[in-house]
């Protein structure tokens, strides 16, 4: 019996050791020792709002942001360590508690709080502290079990007010078992339990459902950045008085991170001189020992030899990273450091120049400060690795058209070879400000020996004269270009000797002597690119070379040959090049079309140019010069829409687009110079066509003396041009057009004073210095000769400009060509040659309203187009516009009207008499009665006092009024 009964009581007393009882004796024990946990909570500085132990000023803008952030039922506050986050919070705390606006509990997280019965110690006994928060404290279960935090967001929907908790230094608990539950909290939480989660990072906690739905406020880095009035008054509560260019350089240093400039004004006050700039650097020691302590103290061994490595880049990417670490895995490092807020950015968020990132692939900065001590730990820790890594940089850059940062790397690498390589290719874009701004720094480190031995280097300095206008300096550095390109590597000197060729030709527009054989050698250098093998660097090359050829030859007036380089530059420049070298090819190719009378075309182009991307078209032409009247593409835009107006013979809107495009005078480069040239041009056949010739001389002579000023640089000096005799003439830089050019105008200017002499004597002038087959002179030539009454040779030597012999021809050409044609036929008795001819040119004309060569073609094609243009003919609706047009404008000095002006319809009768048809046949042409025409000729002869028909076309002729 005992047996049994031991057992029975042995089976007895086991129970309460392995059952329920003990368990609950355990639970109540641990229950025992998290309350003693919370109340431990309660009474240490973890639950208490921080108070700054330094002054700092009150920021009300931060303090109102995060005021309506918090109205969110999740409110995120991330940013690098020292951005002011946990201060920011608390001033916010602080100013609710003393409106009594709001229930605010404070946590202030630490590595005990990563295990969930820590965390929620933490936040009970912060809930516990608050007057409406008890009861619901109460009804909480322990804080170790798992279901606390759907037990919280359950509970927290009895409260009556809406209570926020304030987690802050979350990455205290990243990737903890406590942050899994603190997910749950935020996913799950009702409306009125707000939490306003601050910390570097958010260690993954998942948010992006919170995003999308719209519950979520975040507060970054940019947000908590000092805005220069704010950085002013922290100096100015210091009681410093930091100069405007002292704070502006330290901003930028320190972008904003408020601790920086905090250590500035340490720094600043330990017996730096009044008067010294204020400069911060990451490799001084105070900096130094903070960022070491709070920035990389805080990442595993592996990111900061990441970081050290990288260092070398002023702009990083994954690519790049990998290649400087020789590894993989660099986007998604970089990725981590950004979401981590390592004081890491993308780049496009940095001020100052910078070129594109590589397509595709984000590229970052690291903080300034924190560059300067990496790259100070790199150069004392691994100075062999140093060059290394530098020419791993400066090749990759080179790789991805990043030039300024290839040049920079190579620099640091002292490898000035390589340097010299990316010049060949980056050389052309010192002509462009945006790139010159990066790239000029770096070209100053080069070594002198360089500068006159190195065709790359020289031609890189001869392009940043161009730029400015230095032309002397230009003319030096071209020289020393051209004598270092037989040392060039052979790998580049083809390349380089292009590019060379249009800085030559851009340098010689602008000293007004571009001579033949440098134009000659240009070419034949642009037309080797049909049988070359062409990278993005050589069509850039290629297509600067024609727009200098294109650009030379406007500036002679040679507009035909203008239009052929133009287009082949758009072709080379729209496979590769920079942006801003296709806008001013674009430009002047308008320019081009305009002048060459091809007006559907010009009007294309500058519709192209103005509606290009504002990065594009914001910047500025080939050079790169911007006046007060605007950067060079809208010039030339404005540029090629004057000539387009001019040619429609709508005058006063082509003068306000040249009041527009005309460039200052401090417009010294090539294309302000050529720009303002073709502008006088342009008003100068404005006076013309308004017979004003008076004023047509005066432009003239302008244009004649306006390239006079000393070789450092043309346009120098408001006053009058001095005589050359003053001033040696090899000081002087030549005029912007060819005297042939000024020759031409000169013959129309004396056309129009009926001085057909001198005419005569400006066109000889002009083919002593041109080509004598050249259609614009062969067209002045016609004109004299119908002036001189020698109709015959008049029509032979415009039918030269229709048959192909001449050349230049331009499509204005060709209208001019047959008007004069038609008059000459007319004139010669052969009507239908000379209907045909005029019915040509209205075909011509019509499509771009070219009607200009008619109007120039005076009375007598005013009469031609009355009288053999029927109004059943084609073309008769143009030559009706045309004849409207004749009848509008303001008459010419020489073309002054008879004592006792003719009606309309008198003068519509008058024109009709040199035809020869009979007064029926004119009624007919007229829609008029027979009757009425008889009356009309009655009231003409009266009035011009003759008695015939033929003394009628006679004093007709000699009043202008035929």
């Amino acid at each position: 019996m005992l047996g049994p009964v031991g057992g029975l009581m042995t089976s007895t007393i086991s129970e309460p050791v392995t059952g329920r009882d003990a368990r609950e004796a355990r639970t109540g024990r641990k229950t025992r020792l998290n309350r003693k946990l919370i109340q431990r909570r309660q009474a240490s500085d973890k639950l208490r709002v921080p108070t700054p132990s330094v002054p700092l000023l009150h920021r009300q803008r931060v303090t109102d942001l995060i005021r309506r952030a918090a109205a969110s039922r999740v409110t995120v506050v991330t940013a690098p360590t020292g951005a002011g986050k946990t201060i920011a919070c608390a001033m916010w705390a602080s100013e609710a508690e003393r409106r009594a606006a709001d229930d605010v509990a404070w946590v202030s997280l630490d590595p005990g709080d990563r295990q969930r019965a820590g965390l929620w110690a933490s936040v009970s006994a912060a809930l516990a502290g608050l007057p409406g928060t008890t009861d619901i404290v109460h009804r909480l279960p322990d804080p170790a079990e798992q279901a606390f935090s759907l037990r919280l967001a359950e509970t927290s929907r009895q409260l009556r007010a809406p209570v926020t908790v304030v987690i802050d230094d979350l990455q205290e608990i990243a990737d903890s078992p406590a942050l899994s539950d603190l997910d749950l909290l935020v996913r799950h939480g009702s409306a009125n339990l707000r939490l306003m989660l601050a910390g570097r990072h958010l260690g993954g906690l998942s948010v992006a459902r919170l995003r999308v739905g719209g519950e979520l406020a975040e507060i970054g880095a940019s947000d908590l950045a000092c805005t220069p009035d704010e950085a002013q008054g922290y100096f100015g509560m210091l009681g410093i008085d930091l100069p405007q260019a002292h704070l502006e350089e330290l901003l930028s240093r320190t972008q904003g991170w408020i601790t920086g400039l905090r250590l500035a004004a340490i720094r600043g006050g330990q017996g730096q001189p009044a008067d010294a700039p204020w400069r911060i650097r990451g490799d001084e020691p105070h900096v130094a020992d903070y960022l070491r302590d709070e920035v990389l103290a805080t990442l595993p061994a592996d990111h900061r030899d990441f970081l050290l490595r990288t260092c070398v880049a002023d702009r990083i990417s994954g690519d790049l990273a990998d290649t400087l670490t020789a590894g993989s895995g660099g986007t998604a490092v970089l990725d981590q450091l950004y979401r981590e807020n390592v004081m890491i950015g993308p780049a496009d968020e940095s001020t100052g120049p910078t070129e594109p990132a590589a397509p595709a692939e984000l590229q970052y900065r690291y903080h300034p400060l924190l560059l300067d001590l990496l790259r100070d730990q790199l150069r004392r820790d691994l100075p062999v690795e140093l060059p290394v890594l530098a020419g791993r940089a400066a090749r990759w850059h080179a790789d991805h058209g990043e030039h300024a940062d290839a040049l920079r790397n190579a620099a640091q690498a002292d490898d000035w070879d390589f340097a010299a390589l990316v010049l060949a290719n980056a050389g052309p874009e010192l002509l462009l400000p945006g790139p010159a701004a990066a790239l000029e720094p770096v070209l100053a480190t080069f070594p002198a020996s360089r500068y006159a031995d190195d065709a790359a280097v020289a031609g890189s300095l001869a392009a940043a004269g161009l730029r400015t206008g230095d032309i002397s300096a230009t003319a030096v550095h071209l020289n020393n270009a051209s004598g270092a390109l037989g040392r060039c590597p052979a790998s580049v000197r083809p390349l380089v000797s292009t590019w060379l060729l249009a800085l030559r030709l851009m340098h010689a527009a602008i000293r007004g002597k571009p001579d033949d054989d440098l134009i000659d050698e240009g070419t034949s250098a642009a037309g080797q690119a049909v049988s070359m093998s062409c990278g993005s660097a050589e069509h850039q090359a290629f297509g600067l070379l024609w727009t200098a050829i294109g650009v030379t030859a406007l500036s002679r007036l040679r507009v035909a040959d203008a239009r052929d380089a133009l287009a082949h530059a758009g072709r080379h420049l729209r496979r590769g090049a920079r942006a801003e070298f296709l806008t001013s090819a674009i430009g002047w190719a308008a320019v081009g079309e305009a002048m060459y009378g091809d007006l559907l075309a010009a009007s294309d182009l500058i519709s192209e140019l103005t509606d290009q991307p504002d990065g594009t078209t914001g910047t500025t032409g080939t050079t790169g010069t911007t006046g007060t009247t605007g950067p060079t593409w809208q010039r030339l835009a404005d540029l090629a829409s004057a000539f387009l107006h001019l040619a429609k013979d709508e005058t006063a809107h082509a003068r306000r687009l040249l009041d527009r495009c005309e460039p200052d005078s401090h417009g010294r480069d090539r294309d302000s110079i050529v720009i303002g040239s073709l502008a006088t041009v342009a008003r100068a056949r404005i006076a013309l066509c308004e017979g004003d010739q008076a004023a047509a001389r005066r432009l003239a002579t302008k244009l004649r003396y306006q390239g006079l000023s000393p070789a450092g640089g043309p346009g120098r000096g408001a006053g009058p041009a001095q005589p050359r005799g003053r001033i040696p003439a090899a000081a002087y830089a030549g005029p912007p057009v060819t005297d042939s050019a000024l020759a031409m105008l000169d013959a129309d200017i004396a056309l129009g004073e009926g001085n057909v002499t001198g005419a005569r004597l400006a066109l000889a002038r002009a083919a002593g210095d041109a080509d004598g087959d050249r259609a614009d002179l062969l067209l002045g030539s016609a004109k004299v000769s119908l002036a001189e009454g020698d109709s015959k040779a008049a029509l032979a030597t415009a039918e030269n400009c229709l048959v192909g012999t001449a050349t230049q021809v331009t499509l204005r050409d060709q209208v001019s060509a047959l008007v004069t044609a038609a008059v000459a036929h007319r004139r010669l008795g052969q009507s239908d040659q000379a209907a045909d001819q005029l019915g040509y040119a209205l075909t011509l004309a019509e499509p771009h309203g070219l009607y200009r060569p008619f109007l120039d073609g005076g009375p007598a094609a005013r009469s031609a187009l009355t009288v053999l243009i029927r109004p059943a003919n084609q073309g008769a609706a143009v030559a009706a516009r045309i004849l409207q047009r004749f009848d509008t404008r303001p008459a010419r000095q020489r073309d002054a009207p008879a004592a006792v002006p003719l009606t309309g319809s008198e003068l519509a009768v008058l024109r009709f008499l040199p035809s020869h048809m009979t007064n029926q046949e004119i009624a007919e042409s007229l829609f008029l009665s027979i009757n009425t025409v008889k009356t009309h000729l009655r009231s003409v002869y009266r009035k011009l006092g003759v008695t015939t028909r033929r003394q009628a076309i006679s004093a007709a002729g000699r009043l202008g009024l035929l």
